[in-house]
Formats: C-alpha cells, sequence, structure tokens
C-alpha cells in the first residue's frame, strides 16, 4: 500500500468511529454517591460524620499524648476508656457490643498494646473468651489526668455554641437511630450479597 492509501484510509477509520462530545464536568461537590436528592443530603451528611470521626479520633489520641508517653490511637483510647468504664473488668466481647465493634482481631491487638503498656491487665480463665479485663493503676491514673484534660479543653468549648446543652438529647437519639439503620442497612447487604 502506498503512502497516500494509508493516508486515505486512516482518514476513512478516523470518520467512521462515533464522535464523543466533550467530556461533561463534574459540578462542584458532585460525586457518584450522589445520584438524587436524597442521596446528595445522605452523602453530605456521611461526609460530615466521616470528618467528625477523624476529628474525633485524632482529639482522643492527642488528649492521652498529653497525660501519658505511650503512642496510642483514637481507637486504642476509646476500648482503654471503656475498660476503665465503671471500674468492672469486661470481656473482649462486652468492649465490642459498648463500642458497636465486630472486628474482634483490631480489639484483640488493642488489648495487648495496652497490656504490654501496662493501662490494662487481664483476669480470670485462660480462655479467650472468659478473659477479662481491667485498667491497672497506672491505667487508672492515666484515664484520671485524660478526663481532668478533656473536662476543662473541651467543655468549655462546647458551652461556648449557642443551644448546645439544649439539642444534645436530641442529637444522641438521633444518632442512636441511626446506627440502628446502618446496622439493618448493613444486614441487607450482606444477604444482597449471598443472593444467586
Amino acid at each position: 500500500m502506498r503512502k497516500t492509501e494509508k493516508t486515505a484510509a486512516r482518514q476513512t477509520a478516523a470518520a467512521a468511529k462515533p464522535k464523543r462530545g466533550p467530556i461533561a464536568a463534574e459540578r462542584p461537590g458532585a460525586w457518584h454517591l450522589a445520584r438524587t436528592e436524597t442521596e446528595k443530603q445522605l452523602s453530605d451528611f456521611e461526609f460530615r460524620l466521616e470528618r467528625l470521626a477523624q476529628a474525633y479520633y485524632r482529639w482522643k489520641a492527642a488528649c492521652l499524648a498529653a497525660v501519658c508517653d505511650v503512642p496510642l490511637t483514637g481507637d486504642d483510647v476509646a476500648v482503654l476508656n471503656v475498660v476503665r468504664m465503671g471500674d468492672e473488668p469486661k470481656r473482649l466481647s462486652e468492649v465490642g457490643q459498648l463500642l458497636n465493634r465486630v472486628d474482634v482481631p483490631n480489639l484483640q491487638y488493642a488489648t495487648r498494646k495496652l497490656v504490654r503498656a501496662g493501662l490494662i491487665e487481664t483476669e480470670g480463665s485462660s480462655s479467650r473468651k472468659e478473659t477479662r479485663y481491667r485498667a491497672t493503676e497506672k491505667g487508672r491514673a492515666v484515664t484520671e489526668a485524660y478526663a481532668a484534660l478533656r473536662g476543662t479543653t473541651l467543655p468549655p468549648m462546647l458551652d461556648a455554641l449557642d443551644g448546645w446543652g439544649a439539642n444534645l438529647e436530641t442529637t444522641a437519639v438521633q444518632m442512636d437511630l441511626l446506627a440502628s439503620l446502618y446496622g439493618q442497612a448493613a444486614q441487607v447487604a450482606i444477604t444482597r450479597r449471598h443472593q444467586p
């Protein structure tokens, strides 16, 4: 095939391809999770919730780091505070239930880390299911210092927000309801995954 024939063939092939219009630019803030108005509102809420959760866990880690030289994550601090709650020993399953967590390997990792740091200790049976965790004297001192710093830091900021206290109870009930809805939605998603 001569050069002119090759050029003509390429031009013919290019003309035969369907032409695409310009790629539509997404509007700012639009994303794949927000196809309807309800999905947009839900996505906006979830994005704020994600940012709140990350800020909350970062705050817990920073607050604990100010009173203790053991490097812990926000998740570790949550486990420590739940183990200390009520000064009653707790099984790992109870810690998971109180935190609404089912990631047992991560909970086990956190408790081992806290035991190594001397903040909690085990008691009871050698069986993993029967093992209970409780705060050590060091763990109680650290959680008391954490509570004191938290009390002088966060509440004054919250008190400065108009209507914070009045809205807190309603917000807490709504958060519990939303946690239940997400739990139900997770069950629906799991059953869909196993449908033929």
